[in-house]
């Protein structure tokens, strides 16, 4: 593959490309960085072959590359092209959107935005049964939360790619979800492109020849977190349509809202894959699941490659339950989303959605941590509860969780908003603070950001910590406590464990 050289700027910042690299963002003349998308992909979540600089610049593919920066200049496969004098990064962006993005979408429902999500993973695990989710959606409103919306994780079902609900675990599951909707929840199911082989949906779709198969041309097995599947092929019109098959049986049969759609990663994939389309590659495989999904109102990813523009939600991938390598990656990863063009951002699962910090019956939940995730996730587009805030929260903690839901509930109108704005324009809701006050000096600024242009927000993501420094930009600028700022300076305001702290500029 031939190369190109971008030498950087003086001064000049870039962002984007893959959001699990999030905390090695923004790229700058000091940054010695490697990113095999093409040739060595291992990315967990969202990604485009997209860069987009402080100078008003951008570098763009319609396919994977291999990208590397040292010494100040950056070099990609010459696939990549780039588009220069767009001033600022919010001007590289738009031209972006407007040339690359499919855009006027309708936005995902309503909902997303104005209740939160509660997602039965961590509360039950692999044990997912009728009883067990009734409780856990009684629970939430006996403890006060709203209804949402409710998903059901993995193992509902006997095994990959059959899509019924496990007899034994659920009995009766139309009166399960009938309860669920008197009250109130919204009802997702979680489905995956894989297929348990040695099974009849197996024989039977290896026999149609809706398998991504190997150079042996038979059915390939990959191995993935659960084990090892086969994989349906989405390039092939029957493939697609079989899902589509068992996923509208669900919503007929038992009314089922929509659908959790994971996996599909790139990595469980190969360009030399052999597929009903000849010329399929593996980052077009997680794109078509990708597409597939929309044509489901309700839906959720967390792996997605050029998908830019689609009305679906996009969740940051399982974090820890921990200060450093946990809470401290939701701002940072929300606000690559949206420079990627993935507006529909939701943080991960409050507390943390590795079910692997959950499983030790014994794990003592850090429940200051557990409100910070909170608090994160209380200002961006969306909130999505698992661990049963009422089970492992007390006293202050629990009432500062809750108050944290309170404070996404009244903007609820405002993220509505912007997500219509999102999909015209492809503009992100979270937004890097170089992206709104360009060249004030912020282009290093991760840990705080904008909704839209309404809010300024800085969560707290460190143990301990009662106060937070904020960068100010030029202007007036009133706290959550009501005490007005003047900008262009870096301000020490107060954070309590019960305070979210952000700011609406006064104009």
């Amino acid at each position: 593959m031939k190369k190109t050289e971008i030498k950087m700027l003086p001064g000049e910042c870039w962002y984007g490309f893959v959001v699990e690299d999030c905390l090695s963002y923004p790229l700058d003349e000091k940054s010695t960085y490697t990113c095999l998308q093409r040739s060595d992909n291992h990315s967990t979540n969202q990604e485009a072959p997209l860069l987009l600089s402080t100078a008003g610049r951008y570098l763009y593919a319609d396919t994977p590359v291999d990208l590397s920066v040292k010494d100040g200049v950056i070099t990609v496969d010459d696939t990549m092209l780039l588009s220069e004098g767009h001033h600022t990064l919010r001007g590289a962006f738009l031209h972006c959107a407007s040339t690359h993005f499919s855009l006027s979408h309708p936005i995902p429902p309503a909902v997303f935005f104005r209740r939160p999500q509660y997602n039965t993973w961590i509360e039950l695990i692999y044990n997912q049964n009728q009883k067990d989710v009734l409780a856990y959606a009684h629970g939430i409103l006996d403890h006060g939360l709203p209804p949402g919306i409710l998903m059901i994780d993995d193992h509902w079902n006997i095994y990959y790619g059959n899509w019924s609900f496990d007899p034994i675990a659920f009995p009766d599951p139309r009166a399960m979800v009938d309860e669920l909707h008197q009250m109130g929840f919204v009802v997702m199911l979680w489905v995956c492109p894989f297929v348990s082989p040695d099974s009849m949906e197996y024989r039977y779709l290896a026999e149609k020849g809706y398998l991504v198969c190997g150079s042996d041309k038979t059915a390939r097995v990959q191995k993935w977190w659960n084990g090892y599947s086969a994989i349906l092929d989405m390039s092939n019109p029957g493939a697609q349509d079989w899902m589509l098959q068992k996923l509208d049986r669900l919503m007929q049969e038992y009314g089922i809202d929509g659908f959790k759609f994971d996996a599909g990663d790139v990595k469980f994939y190969r360009d030399d894959d052999v597929c009903y389309d000849p010329n399929m590659t593996a980052a077009q495989q997680c794109t078509l699941w990708a597409k597939f999904g929309a044509s489901y109102a309700y839906n959720e990813f967390r792996a997605c490659f050029g998908a830019q523009g689609l009305p679906l939600v996009q969740r940051l991938s399982d974090k820890h339950h921990r200060w450093q390598g946990g809470v401290d990656l939701l701002v940072p990863g929300a606000l690559a989303q949206g420079i990627l063009g993935y507006a529909y951002g939701c943080p991960d699962m409050i507390g943390g959605g590795d079910f692997e910090d959950f499983r030790d019956e014994n794990m003592n939940v850090d429940e200051e941590l557990f409100v910070r995730y909170a608090q994160c996730a209380a200002l961006m587009p969306m909130m999505q509860y698992s661990a049963a805030p009422w089970r492992v929260l007390h006293g202050e903690y629990a009432k500062a969780c809750l108050a944290a839901g309170n404070i996404h509930e009244q903007y609820a109108d405002l993220f509505e908003s912007l997500a219509h704005h999102a999909a015209s324009t492809g503009e992100p809701i979270i937004r890097y603070m170089e992206y709104m006050f360009p060249h004030q000096g912020m282009a290093h600024i991760t840990d705080q950001f904008m909704v839209g242009e309404e809010l300024l927000v800085a969560p707290v993501y460190q143990k301990g910590v009662r106060t937070r420094s904020v960068v100010l930009p030029k202007g007036k600028w009133k706290y959550c406590d009501g005490t007005v700022y003047e900008g262009g300076q870096s301000v020490n305001v107060p954070a309590p464990l019960d305070v979210l702290p952000y700011f609406v500029p006064q104009r």
